[in-house]
């Protein structure tokens, strides 16, 4: 009867939602400190508040202890007081080794059922929108500024250098504006057996991911596959492919990326500390993957990577790293532009409603969509006073990239997503031989939707539609 108090008392005071809370609040104070994306009056303020909420938290951990005392020495007491039992001999039972183990076992059980069925109609996130404090917390350590990540890399380089001699040529780069199929044929290419890619496990310390990995917890460490912030039926778990490179060039050139918009790269820009810190990351990757991977699977030897921000630094890519191989998905200008706004009115409802995934996304480098968005300054584009919730804007977007594109046909892998759709299977064998990739069993329909892409165009101005759409047959005539 005491112990059934003591836990009674616990689970009807909430006590573990209380301690959480406090947990949290205090998590929450020492994140502030270390969020970048906050003025120092913003960060003090926010440590004073978590202060003063951590002082009340403590105060409702205390009673609720005391509570539950009271009630587990009641049933005791009033033993002892009817002659039932003497409390020291109550007692005496409740100290014995052999009690305290059956009650701990019993009770760990209960809460491991419990919080299983809790979980069961709960999902974590992997793409920072169902963060827990301390994964906050962790996330913000380690994008609190470039020293750490750089850091990070250094000490992995120096505890993994001789156990692996892994290295990158030949990397593929898989670009486009987003929502041009560079996700699918990521996951495509991810699957080859040669093939090395970032992937969720590899966040926050993603320069890091050998010795993040293992401090995390290895293969112990999984969340349920669901699907992605996109809403686009896409599922996902710690081992999906995802676009994580973009941490790195925000790093080296953190002053493109002040401004409302972007600006391109070019063949005379040069940053030899950002080549050499970008090839010893893809090294990596490689070893990354192939200590995860195990010795019983084949050799990983090839980075890949999709960064859709490599659209804007293909002549930079193509000096620094001349033995790359650079594959643009490209979708037809109407169902492109009509996706791109319907994913922006998708993100900034997302980010008004979670603060976090606009800090999340801001990390990594996604300025796609949403209240984050920062266009790339294609030569003829200029997003000052456009609306970008109409879709003429989006496809003047697309006019612009795909118009300085073409000056790159020679050097570049150009992939229709009408191919994809229609002949997944041939059109991505192909490219893995274009690529130099081996051939495997691979079923490629898997990763493609087969129905036809189509918008409506009701909204869309005739004349840029139709200048849109000759770029677009024009590339395809050129890469047939």
């Amino acid at each position: 009867m005491a112990v059934a108090g003591f836990i009674l008392a616990l689970w009807q005071t909430n006590i573990a939602g209380t301690a959480q809370h406090v947990v949290s609040t205090c998590m929450a104070g020492v994140t502030a400190l270390f969020d970048n994306q906050h003025s120092d009056d913003a960060k003090e303020a926010a440590a004073r508040q978590a202060g003063l909420k951590l002082l009340v938290g403590g105060l409702n951990l205390t009673w609720r202890i005391a509570l539950a005392l009271t009630a587990a020495g009641l049933p005791i007491a009033l033993a002892d007081w009817s002659g039932i039992a003497t409390g020291a001999a109550v007692l005496g039972v409740m100290l014995r080794l052999d009690y305290i183990v059956v009650v701990s076992v019993l009770a760990f059980a209960g809460a491991k059922i419990g919080s299983r069925l809790r979980r069961a109609d709960t999902e974590e996130h992997v793409e920072g929108g169902q963060y827990s404090p301390v994964d906050q917390f962790v996330h913000n350590l380690a994008f609190s500024g470039p020293a750490i990540l750089k850091l990070a890399s250094r000490l992995e380089d120096r505890m993994t250098r001789q156990s692996s001699t892994a290295d990158a040529t030949q990397p593929v780069f898989v670009t486009s504006l987003a929502r041009g199929g560079t996700t699918a044929v990521l996951n495509a290419l991810h699957d080859a057996p040669e093939v090395a890619t970032h992937i969720y496990r590899d966040m926050p310390f993603l320069t890091a991911p050998v010795l993040w990995d293992k401090i995390a917890g290895g293969p112990k460490r999984g969340v349920r596959r669901q699907q992605r912030a996109h809403g686009d039926g896409l599922e996902i778990d710690l081992d999906s492919p995802e676009a994580f490179e973009e941490a790195i060039w925000k790093s080296f050139w953190p002053d493109r990326f002040k401004g409302t918009s972007i600006p391109l790269w070019n063949t005379c820009d040069t940053n030899p500390q950002a080549d050499h810190f970008f090839r010893q990351h893809m090294c990596s990757i490689i070893r990354a993957r192939n200590s995860q991977a195990g010795p019983e699977n084949a050799l990983k030897t090839r980075y890949c990577s999709k960064n859709n921000a490599n659209i804007a630094r293909i002549p930079y890519l193509l000096k620094s790293i001349p033995d790359c191989r650079i594959v643009v998905p490209v979708r037809r200008p109407e169902c492109h532009a009509e996706s791109l706004l319907r994913q922006h009115i998708n993100f900034s409802k997302l980010q008004a409603r979670d603060s976090f995934v606009s800090r999340y996304m801001a990390d990594i480098g996604h300025f796609e969509f949403g209240d984050l968005h920062k266009p790339f300054l294609f030569p003829g584009f200029e997003p000052e006073h456009k609306d970008t919730y109409h879709p003429d804007y989006w496809l003047d977007y697309w006019i612009c990239a795909f118009r300085a594109l073409q000056e790159y046909k020679e050097h570049c892998v150009f992939l229709f997503q009408d191919d994809l759709r229609s002949a997944p299977q041939r059109t991505m064998e192909t490219l893995c031989d274009m690529l130099g990739l081996s051939r495997t069993h691979q079923r490629f329909e898997r990763y493609f939707l087969p129905n036809p892409d189509a918008a409506t165009v009701e909204n869309l101005d005739t004349k840029r539609l139709q200048e849109a759409r000759d770029i677009y047959y024009a590339l395809k005539e050129a890469t047939a």
